[in-house]
């Protein structure tokens, strides 16, 4: 059996251009991925390589012109009309006349099931937010609302949980904090997740693997296992072991940046 036919999240060959005026530029070529049940996996590139193109054809928002993308065994069309595939965006485009608790139900009222409340609630307490489910998000600070649109992501109990820079509008104290609990409640759920960032260190901090990408096209330049203990907090951060491999990742993004800047193609 192939790595991607058993895999929780298979993209296979993945290709895609766009028209700008009358020029064409591929924007992704060749992008093979593949995410074992309950794995961890980020993807770090430099900025218009294309990693937020490969998420919304992963979610089935963008069609690819060649290869395919497999959730278990379903498409991305069938994994969202079943209801069982969760996105957090940087912005967290809560509805601000819905409280928390209404915020995160919302799928459920989206799918016209019947609101799970107990789960809601568990949820709520899991993102920190137990005491707050009548609140409204003009009453919460930028990372509260991020944790809102983190646990509405998970309320489905989704198979895989797409993340695109959801940490990437706030300031580093809320980020280095938000990390910190976005591990411990992965690690409570155990939902298999693709990472899209732009910061080395995040990558790293939650990854069981990092992949970097080059533009100009997009395409995998370079893969990484990152074995170090978990939960990854500051102890881990700061060790030896971790810094090493934050810099390595850095350099081959380096690499990556320079081969695209090389390029010399639109992206």
């Amino acid at each position: 059996m192939s790595a991607a036919s058993s895999a929780a999240l298979a993209v296979e060959g993945i290709s895609k251009s766009f028209r700008l005026g009358r020029e064409s530029f591929q924007a992704l070529r060749g992008i093979d991925l593949a995410l074992a049940a309950g794995e961890f996996v980020s993807v770090v590139g430099p900025s218009g390589c294309g990693k937020s193109t490969l998420l919304r054809i992963i979610a089935g928002l963008e069609t690819p012109d060649a290869g395919r993308v497999t959730i278990g065994s379903s498409t991305p069309a069938e994994t969202t009309a079943a209801h069982r595939l969760g996105i957090a965006f940087q912005d967290h485009a809560l509805l601000p006349w819905l409280s928390v608790a209404e915020n995160i139900a919302l799928p459920y009222r989206l799918a016209g099931m019947t609101v799970d409340q107990a789960r809601v609630q568990e949820l709520a307490r899991l993102v920190g937010l137990g005491d707050f489910l009548r609140a409204r998000p003009r009453q919460l600070s930028g990372g509260m609302r991020q944790r809102v649109s983190i646990a509405r992501a998970m309320v489905l109990k989704p198979v895989v949980l797409l993340l695109d820079e959801p940490f990437g509008a706030l300031d580093l104290v809320t980020r280095r904090h938000l990390n910190l609990e976005m591990q411990r409640i992965w690690g409570e759920l155990g939902t298999t997740a693709l990472l899209i960032t732009h910061s080395v260190d995040e990558a790293v901090q939650f990854g069981n693997r990092v992949f970097v990408m080059a533009a100009r096209p997009g395409r995998m330049h370079a893969e990484f296992a990152v074995k170090l203990p978990r939960p990854r907090d500051r102890r881990v951060t700061a060790s030896p072991e971790f810094v090493a491999l934050v810099q390595k990742v850095a350099a081959a993004l380096d690499d990556a940046t320079a081969a695209s800047t090389a390029s010399g193609m639109p992206g």
